[in-house]
């Protein structure tokens, strides 16, 4: 039994420099420990990069790797290469020859591997986290070249089959807490301080230059590290460049378990059972900070105590015997067989296999002594060992158990710090960061396809999958729903076994089971379309789109991607999965009876071939989101989801993501895909081409229907109109800025309406009038793109444009006087009058010059002031050659006085037309509350109601037909 000697030194009363030389060496003995197993593990080209490490940030030559210039900061403290280094140097270089640096100073203080290196986690390929300290007083040229010496060396550690990350480290700074990474994938960035040092302590590998000055404080007496380190510097007990000293650990600040949690979610997203193990002791230290010791301090009291087993004092298995008191004290076995499956995992050692007794490991020897503590049968060890075997079964419930870990260990650090009130120890930056890539990988949303295997088994691919839909049950099920199942034989068996997953979009099962991985190229895939028109070859067809348009694995997501929105990267619109759009029309013999071939207003009766619509998004944060659409108006459902991601995600012009329309249903499978692709297409370009979204109003029609577009608070909006008179109606409403009208390429097919749109412009009144004979059409397009559409019948066409002209010069007169000049559209607007003839495909449009005084004596000038007479009542009061008609004289009937003047003043002769010239309206009028000024087309529509009042007036009795605002309604 061999003689242990604990030390306790009380350096208040003397120091003893053979004890700290015995305890100086117990640490080194150690590390050397931890060297040999970190040498078993490497090949010999890695051993290389481990021997000559120090040495190259020691010299500064020409000839070996990492070197930048002669002023590049070199030369490690304390250090002395021996032959097999130098010989190593010079099997590198052969040119080369050491010689000792000039320099008196060092500017490397130590060197150091820290993390897993060495530790019964490491293997051959795990990586190498080096710090590098340097001295405090460098400046930043000199920290500039000393980086770009690091790189260097790990550009060549990297040649020789080793991943290296080296890490610049200022003892002072990182003592003061000046430490100021960003969180990537080998950074905690800015979570965590003291949690860094303890696992500094405990993991770091010293491979030259000066010691920790922590190994020599007694670890109960951690408390007054800074005191006893300035004592042992002050008395000269020890040298100031023999040690370097980066604080003491004895206690972890409770807000930093908040920030080192969220940190080891983040990691835990790529390396699940690692991150389980830190998260859950991130959790110990929080829930024993007042009982339990850390685990630098429980290092330290082993090596104090001289129990130095290189096998209970391996950083990981340290870790597990932590968490193994912790939950047992707590009797919370679920949890700890979790970590054991973890821990066991992570190291990876096939126990189920046999190995001669002289060929075990340390790490075998070490691990078939905590399974037999765990009493795990062979069918257990099986069970893990078959990891690479596992398929969705095992995956899902494995992911379920390390999520429900991860998002337990979160509520628990979330409650934790809103009871004490803790800020968490990590900036507002990283926590963004790393909240984004929790939300992305973790939360569930509706449409989100789950990804299942966050590196929990390395393949998950079938042999086969099988796509029924339910129709095909043999026990009668009914819907529109799919399941899928693996490995089925017989499709007749589907009612007798699980479906792995159900949904009711095909796409989504294929989308799911190909982003993780059960559908690959070797994969046979089967279908039972019952009631659905799905087939094979449309099946066959999915799959070979997914595999071209989505690359696997997806590209990784960098931290530019989550500090900014998640953008749509990708889109992919499946149109008519599973269905048959046109098996009434052929069926009826409908698809013969006509030419027409757009495929949203198909064949005599303008069907609508698109019946459902399948969307998949992939976004910059790897979401990849699918959304079916099979009731109601899908097409335009869709395309609204689709604008309204890119307005959420601000993409415009050559940010716009990559979009696909695919179509493989039985018939006019091509041209409805095209249709579809060419209509967002549109959109897209028509609202996000440019930096700014435009204004416009898009109109599409839809079988007999038509839909207008328009973004209202960055939003999309569509509005159904059921025919061509609602969609005038609704285009005369008012509008908050100029907006133009863009006209879907099959929309409105020679109808008049397209010759208007083609010449609106801002900043102008447009009149655009098509006679035929008696009958005279009117198109008026104002200051903000509002259109009135009416119809005169009977008047002189020269006549009525005069006296039109005349009132729209009028009002633009009045609204000149009133409109600040900071209005949009405001000063005098051009008023603009086009001829509409008839042509062939479409109307032609040939702008004329009217004359003002052309109808001058041929028909009668009234105005019309509006006022509030009775109430809230809007009253006019009439104004024709001098007379006046009031509302105070005559009532409710002062067209009717009117019209009796107008019957007298022509009895003898013929009566001429009668228009209002000028109108005016009240200040406060009622209108939309984003309007400041009412619009031409506003005053236009109070001049028609009032001319057809008139003229109905002057007819017999005053009971003729008044004339339809509409010209379509007569169409």
């Amino acid at each position: 039994m061999s003689y242990r000697r604990s030390l306790n030194p009380d350096y208040t009363e003397g120091v003893d420099r053979k004890v700290l030389k015995t305890l100086c060496q117990r640490f080194i003995t150690l590390v050397e420990h931890r060297l040999q197993r970190t040498r078993l593990a490497l090949t010999p080209r890695q051993q290389v990069v481990l021997e000559l490490l120090p040495l190259l940030f020691h010299v500064n030559h020409p000839l070996l790797p990492g070197y930048v210039s002669r002023t590049t900061p070199h030369r490690l403290v304390n250090y002395e290469p021996d032959k097999n280094v130098v010989a190593q140097a010079q099997r590198l270089s052969r040119s080369f020859n050491y010689r000792e640096p000039a320099r008196h100073h060092g500017d490397i203080a130590s060197l150091y591997l820290m993390g897993s290196t060495g530790s019964i986690a490491h293997s051959g390929g795990s990586d190498f986290d080096v710090w590098l300290c340097h001295r405090p007083d460098l400046d930043a040229m000199a920290l500039m070249e000393l980086q770009r010496k690091a790189d260097l060396v790990c550009q060549w550690a990297m040649e020789m089959g080793s991943e290296m990350h080296i890490f610049l480290m200022d003892a002072e700074a990182f003592r003061s807490g000046r430490h100021d990474a960003a969180a990537d994938s080998e950074d905690c960035g800015t979570a965590q301080h003291y949690l860094l040092l303890d696992e500094f302590y405990r993991t770091g590998i010293w491979l030259g230059g000066a010691y920790p000055l922590w190994w020599l404080i007694p670890p109960d007496q951690e408390a007054s590290y800074a005191d006893l380190a300035e004592l042992l510097l002050e008395k000269r007990f020890i040298k100031p460049k023999d040690y370097i000293d980066f604080g003491g650990c004895a206690r972890i600040p409770s807000n930093e378990f908040v920030g080192a949690g969220m940190w080891q979610l983040y990691k835990g997203i790529d390396s699940p059972y690692k991150s389980v193990l830190k998260l859950m002791l991130v959790e110990s230290y929080a829930k024993e900070e007042d009982t339990l010791p850390n685990l630098s301090l429980a290092y330290k009291q082993a090596i104090f105590a001289d129990r130095l087993d290189p096998d209970e004092l391996d950083p990981y298995v340290m870790v597990y015997r932590r968490l193994e008191q912790s939950l047992q004290s707590r009797r919370e076995q679920g949890r700890l067989e979790l970590v054991r499956r973890s821990f066991y995992l992570k190291i990876g050692e096939r126990l189920s296999v046999f190995v001669p007794e002289r060929e075990k490991s340390w790490r075998r020897k070490v691990m078939e002594k905590l399974t037999h503590e765990w009493e795990w049968s062979e069918r257990e060890l099986r069970y893990l060992d078959g990891r690479s075997a596992w398929k969705v079964d095992q995956v899902i419930q494995e992911k379920r158990a390390v999520v429900n870990e991860l998002t337990g260990c979160y509520r628990f650090l979330s409650s934790y710090a809103r009871e004490k009130g803790l800020a968490a120890a990590i900036s507002a930056r990283d926590i963004n960061l790393l909240g984004r890539k929790l939300y992305a990988a973790f939360q569930r949303k509706a449409g989100k396809v789950e990804m299942i295997n966050p590196g929990i088994a390395p393949n998950l691919s079938e042999d086969n999958l099988a796509f029924h839909h339910l129709s095909s049950q043999a026990i009668g099920a009914a819907g529109n729903g799919w399941l899928l199942y693996r490995n089925l034989s017989n499709p007749m068996d589907a009612a007798f076994n699980p479906a792995v997953k159900r949904s009711n979009s095909l796409i989504e099962l294929l989308v799911w089971a190909y982003c993780n991985g059960l559908l690959d190229r070797s994969t046979s895939v089967s279908l039972a379309s019952g009631e659905s028109h799905a087939s094979q070859y449309e099946l066959q067809q999915i799959i070979s789109s997914l595999r071209s348009l989505i690359s696997l694995p997806l590209p990784a997501v960098t931290q530019q991607d989550y500090r900014a929105k998640a953008r749509l990267r990708a889109t992919l619109v499946y149109v008519n999965v599973g269905v048959d759009p046109m098996a009434d029309l052929s069926r009826r013999g409908l698809h013969k009876l006509s030419n027409r071939n757009d495929a949203l207003g198909y064949a005599s009766e303008r069907a609508n071939l698109v019946v459902t619509l399948d969307q998949v998004i992939i976004n910059s944060w790897n979401e990849v989101m699918v959304q079916r659409y099979e009731s109601g108006d899908t097409l335009v459902q869709c395309l609204k989801n689709y604008l309204a991601a890119l307005a959420e995600s601000e993409q415009f012009g050559e940010g716009l993501p990559q979009l696909s329309v695919l179509c493989y249903c039985p018939t006019r499978a091509g041209a409805i895909a095209q249709r579809v692709n060419q209509l967002f297409q549109q959109v897209v370009f028509c609202y996000f081409s440019d930096k700014e979204r435009a204004r416009s109003r898009y109109i599409l029609q839809m079988e007999d229907r038509y839909f207008v577009l328009q973004f209202v608070d960055d939003q999309p909006r569509f509005t159904a109109l059921e025919d061509y008179v609602g969609l005038c109606e609704f285009l005369a409403q008012p509008q908050k800025h100029y907006s133009s009208i863009v006209v879907d390429d099959y929309a409105l097919s020679e109808d008049v309406l397209r010759a208007v749109f083609a010449r609106m412009r801002p900043h102008a009144v447009q009149v655009f009038y098509l006679n035929q004979g008696r009958i005279t059409d009117i198109y008026v397009i104002d200051e903000k793109g509002s259109l009135l559409v009416y119809r005169e019948t009977g008047s002189d066409i020269n006549v009525l444009l005069g006296s039109l002209k005349q009132f729209l010069l009028g009002v633009q007169e009045r609204k000149q006087m009133h409109d600040s000049l900071a209005d949009d559209g405001a000063g005098f607007l051009e008023v603009e009058f086009y001829q509409l003839q008839p042509g062939k495909p479409e109307y032609r449009t040939e702008k004329r010059d009217i004359s003002l005084h052309k109808g001058f004596g041929d028909y009668v000038e009234i105005q019309a002031i509006g006022a509030y007479e009775n109430g809230r009542e809007l009253d006019f009061n009439l104004y024709c050659e001098h007379k006046e008609f009031t509302v105070l004289e005559h009532g409710g009937r002062v067209a009717a006085a009117l019209a009796h003047y107008l019957s007298s003043r022509f009895r003898n002769s013929a009566a001429l037309p009668g228009y209002i010239i000028d109108l005016s309206l009240p200040h406060d009028l009622e209108r939309e509350e984003y309007q400041s000024h009412l619009q031409t087309t506003q005053y236009l529509q109070y001049k028609a109601v009032l001319e057809r009042e008139i003229r109905a007036a002057r007819t017999d009795g005053g009971a003729a037909a008044l004339p339809n605002m509409n010209p379509a309604a007569a169409r």
